[in-house]
């Protein structure tokens, strides 16, 4: 059975159940981060520092509100190994031309803007990409420069090969 990655509901609103320890705890750092419940935290309160372990998972993108454009401000070395190139300073559209897939994942990500709450997804890539990985799983946190107002994105993605094993390239495994 092939799954559609363009499917809206692959996107789902965030639960420990079904997600990585990796996932868990990037979700619950970035809870520990908000001032309140109806408060998103901002980039100034995400310390590299005390979610070390995770960064090469992880991934930063802005929300450019006048243009209505997002663009990768980090990424972390996994995700560049994952994905086959490193997108660091380019917009979504840039790296992801293919209609379908750029609609859908501005859809997925505006709407995380929009709502302010999180959303994971677990399933195939949604875009090209030039490496040996056929799985993935993704969760997007919002983030806003004033604490109300969602402007970025904090993500974390984390690829699988064939035997569901985390993907890095270079990596020995133990057999």
């Amino acid at each position: 059975m092939t799954i559609d990655p363009l499917r809206p509901e692959n996107w789902v609103p965030y639960s420990p159940e079904h997600a990585s320890e990796a996932a868990v705890r990037l979700h619950d750092y970035w809870a520990s981060k908000r001032a309140a419940p109806d408060m998103v935290p901002s980039r100034d309160d995400i310390r590299p520092e005390e979610i070390k372990p995770l960064l090469p998972f992880v991934w930063i993108m802005d929300f450019e509100r006048q243009t209505r454009t997002f663009r990768y401000r980090l990424i972390g070395t996994a995700v560049v190994e994952g994905v086959g190139r490193d997108y660091t300073g380019r917009t979504l559209k840039e790296c992801h031309p293919n209609a379908g897939a750029y609609e859908f994942a501005t859809r997925a990500l505006t709407r995380i803007l929009e709502d302010r709450q999180p959303l994971w997804r677990r399933g195939v890539p949604m875009f090209h990409h030039e490496t040996e990985a056929l799985r993935l799983e993704n969760l997007a946190l919002p983030l806003a420069s004033d604490r109300r107002t969602a402007d970025r994105i904090l993500g974390l993605t984390l690829f699988f090969d064939s035997e569901n094993r985390l993907y890095r390239p270079g990596v020995i495994r133990a057999t």
